[in-house]
C-alpha cells in the first residue's frame, strides 16, 4: 500500500432543535452524524492528504472553530489502484 487518501469538509453543526430549543451534546452529535452520513459522496469533499502513517493532524482556520469536520478515506495500492471508500467519520474542529 501507498498509503490512504484523506478527503474532509468542514460543516456546520446544528445549534438548535427543531423546536428552537439548544441541542445538549448528545443530539449534536446525532445531528453531526447525520449531516456527515448526507455528505457521504466524495465528491462533496475536498482531498486533504496522502496518510502514510497511522495517525493525521489537521490544522484549520480559526473561522473552522466549533464546526464539524467530516473525513472519509480510501486505500491507494502502490500502483495507484483506488480502494473502497471508508464510512464517514467527524470531529469537532476546536475552537
Amino acid at each position: 500500500m501507498l498509503g490512504a487518501e484523506v478527503w474532509v469538509k468542514l460543516v456546520r453543526p446544528n445549534e438548535q432543535t427543531a423546536d428552537g430549543q439548544m441541542a445538549n451534546q448528545e443530539a449534536a452529535d446525532a445531528v453531526a452524524l447525520a449531516a456527515a452520513r448526507s455528505l457521504g459522496d466524495p465528491a462533496a469533499l475536498a482531498f486533504l492528504t496522502m496518510a502514510t502513517r497511522p495517525s493525521v493532524t489537521a490544522e484549520y482556520r480559526a473561522e473552522g472553530g466549533g464546526k464539524t469536520a467530516v473525513y472519509m478515506l480510501r486505500w491507494v495500492s502502490t500502483r495507484g489502484e483506488k480502494g473502497p471508500w471508508s464510512e464517514v467519520t467527524t470531529a469537532t474542529v476546536a475552537a
